[in-house]
């Protein structure tokens, strides 16, 4: 694994990517955080769920928390011995929510009727500044984030695995109504959308540096 990273590093023009990559998250998970505080006190357009209208919410916060969690720090850690991919799972990750704040602000949607408040700790005193946030809506960064582990990792197996994970996440949510199931639903496009976004900007970058070569 150090060997993986060292060599990566060494490279200039992957060290300037990966450092760059990282910078960009930073900034925009910092905008982030001042966003949802905004779009919070912000009022909605209600939506008619005809999927959630059929059950009552029920609250499956821990399993959900465990879930979540669980599989994106696995995939991390599987991701851990490959610089590229983690510097694209960082890139990717800082496009998914430059686009999640501009669809929750141009789809202001009230909460669903029934919901259970999601509780997880991490999000609640990190992004959520120890509130509840009910406005976190389309799409869904819970089930495209780990969505995007599916669209970055190359064996069968592991997009498997993630897929059917994001999948039953993405159940859960509309379950406990934390969630319409538009934004589930449409939360894989986005993920894809913002996989092949980075991809695309890295192989632009790479044939500018070799131009100027």
């Amino acid at each position: 694994m150090k060997a993986a990273w060292k060599e990566y590093l060494a490279e200039k023009d992957t060290f300037k990517l990966f450092v760059g990559t990282c910078c960009l998250l930073l900034i925009v998970l910092f905008a982030f955080l001042n966003f949802l505080s905004f779009n919070e006190g912000r009022s909605g357009y209600p939506f008619n769920d005809p999927l959630l209208n059929v059950f009552q919410a029920r609250d499956l916060s821990i399993i959900t928390f465990i879930l979540t969690y669980g599989l994106a720090l696995a995939g991390l850690f599987i991701s851990r011995k490959h610089p590229d991919l983690i510097c694209a799972l960082f890139g990717a990750y800082a496009i998914m929510t430059i686009v999640r704040m501009c669809c929750l602000y141009l789809v202001p949607l009230d909460p669903p009727v029934g919901i259970i408040p999601l509780s997880d700790v991490f999000l609640k005193f990190s992004f959520y500044s120890g509130r509840d946030n009910l406005r976190d809506l389309f799409f869904s960064g819970h089930t495209a984030t780990l969505f995007l582990f599916v669209f970055i990792f190359r064996e069968k197996f592991k997009k498997m695995i993630f897929a059917t994970g994001a999948s039953i996440l993405g159940l859960l949510l509309v379950i406990q109504h934390v969630h319409y199931s538009i934004d589930v639903i449409a939360a894989p496009f986005f993920a894809f959308l913002s996989v092949g976004l980075f991809r695309f900007l890295v192989r632009q970058l790479q044939a500018s540096a070799v131009i100027k070569s």
